[in-house]
């Protein structure tokens, strides 16, 4: 029953291995497959080859010590080290200096995908997210020890890491996903101002009318509806409600009555909230340009006149000559 409670991720010790052929298998006092949890660690690299998943963790621990154990009971009951020390079997052991982990993604049979089971919380979500680079887990995984004769009498030795219970998956990487239109905040956590396995949240707004700019901020006006949203989010936050401001992050240049759209994202500041743009994008103000109608038929042409100086009129804002003959 208390699989149910730790979910295989219960740190144990190291006390009996089981030999089978060149691998050695470390198991605890319970008879258990013996495995350790790392660190919060970031997710280097994940790729599928040749129907395999191959995942790169960059682990900041001490590696050796929590695999010394195993080694100690390794070298006991190895025969193939009965004339050897440990402090020598221990030096020349090959240890990996990175956790780099690999699990199939077909079943024996080849008909089911198999995923990396994945936990969040306690909860089990594996198939529902998929990670990504960057993404923040703590792995479960089990040392695995392999001897290979390469000559005669002569034995190499090294420990290789799989895939033990799981991960639990502590915070995806990249942006997370855009909150758009109807701009539902249930899944905002206004503590932190994030979702549900991010660091933050980013939302997507409608078209806004630029009405003022100032340095990199600029003040906007907006359909009612985002209007609503945001003062709910502020409200929700228990701050006062939205100013209409944005802060431009980046290069991005934008006018006073242009139109943009873009994912902003909220940050407190003291006692209130401010956004800042993930991305913008914004068009030009139309210019306003005068139209005149053209001449009517037995109009005169030709003649200097103070509105038309040049002896041309004037259509749709470009000024014409009449052609000598």
């Amino acid at each position: 029953m208390g699989q149910l409670q730790h979910r295989g991720f219960e740190c144990s010790e190291p006390s009996h291995m089981k030999r089978f052929g060149s691998l050695i298998k470390f198991y605890d006092e319970k008879n258990r497959v013996y495995s350790l949890n790392t660190p919060p660690s970031s997710v280097k690299s994940i790729a599928i080859i040749e129907g395999k998943y191959y995942l790169s963790i960059d682990c900041d621990w001490n590696i050796e010590e929590q695999i010394k154990k195993c080694a100690e009971i390794a070298h006991l009951e190895i025969a193939e080290l009965n004339d050897i020390s440990f402090d020598l079997f221990w030096q020349h052991c090959s240890i990996p200096k990175d956790v780099k982990l690999s699990e199939y993604t077909k079943s024996k049979n080849k008909k089911a995908n198999k995923y990396i089971r994945l936990y969040n919380e306690g909860k089990e979500i594996t198939g529902y997210v998929q990670i990504t680079n960057d993404s923040n887990v703590c792995a479960n995984i089990r040392p695995i020890l392999s001897v290979t004769e390469y000559e005669k009498d002569k034995y190499q030795f090294g420990f290789k890491f799989l895939m033990g219970a799981g991960m639990k998956l502590v915070q995806l990487g990249g942006n997370p996903p855009q909150i758009r239109r109807p701009w539902n905040w249930d899944t905002v956590d206004f503590n932190t101002l994030s979702i549900p396995l991010y660091n933050s949240l980013g939302v997507k707004t409608p078209s806004m009318s630029v009405v003022g700019v100032q340095n990199s901020t600029i003040k906007v006006t907006t359909n009612q509806d985002f209007e609503k949203a945001m003062n709910e989010f502020h409200g929700k936050a228990g701050v006062t409600d939205w100013d209409h401001s944005i802060e431009i992050t980046g290069r991005h240049k934008v006018t006073l009555g242009s139109t943009a759209i873009a994912s902003i994202e909220p940050y407190k500041d003291n006692k209130t909230i401010r956004w800042k743009t993930l991305s913008i994008h914004s068009s030009r103000p139309k210019k306003q340009t005068g139209l005149q109608a053209p001449p009517r038929v037995g109009d005169k042409r030709g003649t200097d006149t103070s509105d038309n100086p040049s002896g041309g009129h004037e259509l749709f804002g470009v000024q014409t000559k009449r052609q000598c003959t």
